[in-house]
């Protein structure tokens, strides 16, 4: 038997890198050979497309008590789960004792033009607070615009989950269909759903295609994946899979990370370099850029940009990084160029997009009506758009949930907003809140981390300090396209072969994997949890190879 340890480099602190180390840790623990984790993170924070930032919202004043700081924080990119589907992520949140910090949110939409002229709210998950007759979704069109949504709803999922379409499938092609033949794409729905519908109604159709561009494509094109060329040439499969994780169950249970998505990701990381757990060793180095030089005898890692490089060794190197990241970070040695050849064409089919993500009092995007304004708020594009950035407004204090909050609710709810916008100018700077040192117990990395730090922003050139310490970040993005979609099956053949191959012994293998949101569907959490679980399946099927 092998007792030398199988070395297993990570590079990539997100929930799909340490969501992988958390696997190899919980299965290779049954495993014979021994394995060593080592997971590099170029930044002194955890967390990928998930940042918290803490901000001030003014002094909170309370009968014969001294004025007070009143601070409050925000996640500027991954900010809500939904525990009715993340079952993989629930079952983690249980054993690192995290689960209790995960809080109801406010469930609610809206959506709205500049004109007034669209002005609609789903407030069917509202609990607490007030719900205009004028505006509800669920009284539109005389009560007839709601069910006819659910029903459309319903089939597009059926269809997906059916297997009958290819990534090819777009939403314009399932709408287009709807609205020309109504009955025979959403009679089976309706019968599922016990939803009865006037098939002979002559304003069917027109109330289909309104449901299309007032909710269907806003809504779309607010996903973090959306095409900015616009909804309709996108895979049908891409929005309806997230709807399904991400909005689906019976009914849904859709939560906050209480004080931030970060606070998890960090228990999650001590709890697997915990000399305590159970498992393969977890190392995990912080504040380290590296690159990587690969041969099929192992791995090389160098820190980059070092005035003396500090080096590593591996057996096997897994990327948990952004695809068009991946390969300018790795050197293929020889014997290795029809790999570097297959993977260049594989990750050049992904394609990004940019977003910053801005903390801010401003309203200058929320609904001119302010009794319009939601947890998420949707503006409606004008017909003659032709680009669909990534936008969405979120009201916090709705998101927090504060009506079920009394410490936040009797402070007088200031209001505060987290925007997606495509342009840091669409905020004034007036207005962008600072970031603010935490005033809880933090983790020290998160505590020390430094506003040049935060997501990309050092891909950006130097910025006036005022501007600086505002709580913004610059996210990117994977759009899920037709091609990305064929990327993902392509990524899955690559790791299946590589992971096969070493089990089998041949000395001639890429010692080179692949995990990260990209991979799998939306690259939701949950989806994260599944690709890792799935690659570290693999792994542990080889560690113990019969040399050929």
């Amino acid at each position: 038997m092998d007792t030398t340890p199988l070395r297993v480099a990570i590079i990539g602190g997100g929930v799909s890198g340490l969501s992988l180390a958390y696997y190899l840790q919980k299965l290779g623990s049954k495993e014979a050979q021994q394995i060593d984790v080592t997971l590099f993170e170029r930044k002194t924070t955890l967390g990928g497309n998930a940042e918290t930032v803490w901000v001030d919202l003014g002094n909170r004043k309370q009968p014969g008590k001294p004025d007070s700081p009143y601070q409050r924080w925000a996640d500027l990119g991954v900010n809500d789960v939904n525990l009715a589907t993340y079952h993989r992520l629930h079952a983690v949140l249980s054993e690192i004792g995290e689960l209790e910090r995960m809080k109801p949110l406010e469930n609610t939409e809206s959506y709205f033009n500049r004109d007034g002229t669209i002005a609609l709210t789903d407030d069917c998950d509202l609990a607490c607070g007030v719900s205009d007759p004028a505006h509800e979704l669920s009284k539109a069109e005389g009560g007839k615009l709601a069910p006819l949504i659910d029903v459309v709803h319903q089939s597009a999922i059926d269809l997906v989950e059916s297997g009958r379409i290819t990534p090819r499938y777009t939403v314009d092609d399932f709408f287009d269909s709807c609205v020309a033949t109504p009955r025979d794409m959403l009679a089976a729905a309706a019968d599922h759903l016990g939803i009865t519908i006037d098939w002979q109604d002559p304003a069917l159709s027109a109330r289909l295609e309104r449901i299309r561009r007032v909710i269907y494509y806003p809504r779309i094109s607010a996903m973090y994946f959306a095409d900015d060329r616009g909804p309709g040439g996108m895979p049908l499969q891409a929005p309806f899979e997230y709807y399904r994780i991400q909005e689906g169950g019976s009914p849904p249970d859709r939560r906050y990370f209480e004080h931030g998505s970060q606070h998890w990701l960090e228990a999650l990381a001590a709890h697997i370099t915990n000399p305590e757990t159970q498992g393969p060793s977890v190392k995990i180095l912080r504040g380290i850029d590296v690159e990587a030089s690969l041969s099929p005898q192992g791995v090389r890692l160098s820190e980059r940009a070092a005035s003396e490089a500090r080096h590593w060794e591996a057996d096997l190197l897994i990327m948990a990084t952004h695809a068009e990241d991946a390969l300018p970070m790795l050197t293929f040695g020889d014997g290795l160029s029809d790999t570097q050849r297959g993977l260049q064409h594989i990750l050049g089919k992904v394609r990004y997009t940019r977003s910053y993500s801005v903390c801010h009092t401003a309203a200058v995007h929320m609904p001119p009506n302010r009794n319009l304004w939601r947890t998420y708020n949707i503006e409606v594009r004008n017909p003659e758009d032709t680009f669909f950035p990534y936008r969405i407004d979120y009201v916090a204090n709705r998101h927090q949930n504060d009506a079920e909050n009394p410490a936040y609710n009797q402070a007088g709810l200031p209001q505060f907003f987290v925007s997606l916008v495509d342009d840091l100018n669409r905020i004034p700077r007036c207005e962008m809140l600072d970031r603010r040192p935490s005033p809880l117990n933090e983790p020290a990395a998160l505590a020390a981390a430094a506003p040049r730090e935060a997501g990309y922003r050092n891909r950006l050139p130097p910025l006036d300090s005022a501007l600086e310490t505002k709580a913004w970040t610059l996210f990117k993005h994977n759009v899920l396209d037709a091609n990305c979609l064929e990327a993902q099956t392509e990524i899955e053949r690559y790791n299946q072969t590589i992971a096969q191959r070493r089990c089998e012994g041949h000395l001639d293998v890429c010692p080179l994997l692949f995990v990260g949101g990209w991979t799998r569907g939306a690259g939701l959490q949950e989806q994260c949890l599944e690709q890792s679980e799935h690659l570290a399946t693999l792994l542990m099927k080889g560690t113990e190879p019969s040399v050929r």
